[in-house]
């Protein structure tokens, strides 16, 4: 409220003091400049005019007479003088001014003469890729492997074969020369003997030595473009088995050696040889992708888990059917991650297995079964993602 009275107050104040000393600060009137003014009729402005504009003509120059002075004419007061109006000053024309000189004409540039376009060089074919060459590496040449020769009979010294006109005995002879001068009576003629052929073992054909080859094939050079399959079918071959060589026998007794080695190759000989050869050709590529791609589509990945980021393989055997035999699924290996990651992998692709199998089994060539009874598959999840 105080406030509101103040303002009040103050501004009253200065409005009264303004109306009381608002003229001290005015500022003085401008001075009025007054000319005197003569006024005059149309007539004498009109002669005035007249006089000013008649043009002089100087008269001509006669040699001046004696003249009777005239009477001095009476003179005649002017009319009260009214100052003249002033003759208007002819205002100058001003000459006109020179036209300035036109700046000469700039000298024309020649045009650069045109540079000659340069030919465009031939864009080169581009290069093939570079096939490394393998060197072709030849094997050394070596003598061949002794191979023993067959023999009838085995002993524990190998015997040479006798001459085609020498005949076999038990202990060697040498024959009697006719020709050689004796002083004692030959009652007899005695003729030339050998032992028959021995060897330490009875030599068959699955003992004949192997030889290297004598050059190598140089090896197909792997496309570059080729993506890895995610799982690879490795059909488990097994390598035959060769039965041991029978041991050389040694009888106690030097007598009987001849005929215990001949039993005792009898005896082996008759034995039959089991060799777990595979039956029919190796699988193709075209039947391994198929078993592939019929197990792939059924193995399930889940990216945002561990098991992702592992790679397992697993061993299974197979029954003539082409069925999966469950109770032999393991997990052979692993990488790229911990214990139950690779665990939780391996469940995977086995469910993958046995679920595309159906009912029928795998599409497998029965002729082939020694191939494929048991196949190691690898399950890579950063392949599968590649699909």
């Amino acid at each position: 409220m105080r406030r509101s009275f103040a303002i009040s107050a103050g501004a009253h104040a200065l409005v009264i003091l303004w109306a009381l000393v608002g003229n001290v600060f005015r500022p003085d009137p401008p001075e009025f400049e007054v000319s005197a003014v003569s006024v005059i009729s149309e007539a004498d402005f009109a002669a005035l005019s007249e006089a000013a504009q008649a043009p002089t003509v100087q008269p001509d120059i006669v040699a001046p007479t004696q003249a009777p002075e005239p009477a001095p004419a009476p003179t005649r007061d002017p009319a009260p003088a009214s100052e003249s109006a002033p003759e208007p000053t002819p205002i100058p024309t001003p000459e006109p001014e020179p036209a300035p000189e036109p700046d000469p004409a700039p000298e024309p540039i020649p045009d650069p003469a045109p540079q000659p376009v340069p030919e465009p060089q031939p864009v080169p074919d581009p290069l093939p890729p570079a096939v490394e060459e393998v060197p072709q590496v030849l094997a050394p040449e070596t003598a061949p492997r002794p191979k023993p020769r067959p023999a009838t009979r085995v002993a524990a010294d190998p015997v040479a074969a006798p001459e085609p006109d020498v005949a076999e005995a038990e202990e060697a002879q040498t024959a009697a020369d006719p020709e050689t001068e004796s002083a004692e009576i030959v009652a007899e003629t005695q003729e030339a003997t050998a032992p028959p052929e021995t060897a330490t073992e009875i030599v068959t054909e699955a003992d004949e030595p192997a030889s290297a080859p004598a050059a190598s094939v140089r090896p197909k050079t792997r496309p570059r473009d080729v993506a890895q399959q995610p799982a690879a079918a490795t059909p488990d071959r097994t390598a035959p088995e060769t039965p041991d060589a029978p041991a050389p026998a040694q009888p106690a007794e030097a007598g009987d050696a001849v005929a215990s080695a001949i039993a005792e190759a009898l005896a082996g000989g008759s034995a039959p040889t089991q060799a777990a050869t595979p039956s029919g050709p190796p699988l193709t590529r075209g039947e391994r992708d198929a078993l592939r791609v019929a197990v792939q589509r059924c193995w399930l990945v889940d990216v945002g888990s561990e098991a992702a980021n592992v790679t397992v393989t697993v061993s299974m055997d197979m029954d003539q059917g082409g069925r999966v035999v469950s109770s032999s699924l393991r997990l052979v290996n692993s990488s790229g991650g911990t214990g139950s990651a690779a665990e939780t992998a391996f469940q995977a692709a086995r469910r993958a297995i046995l679920r595309c199998q159906g009912d029928t089994g795998y599409a497998l060539p029965p002729e082939k079964y020694e191939q494929w009874k048991r196949i190691e598959m690898t399950f890579n999840p950063d392949e599968m993602r590649l699909r």
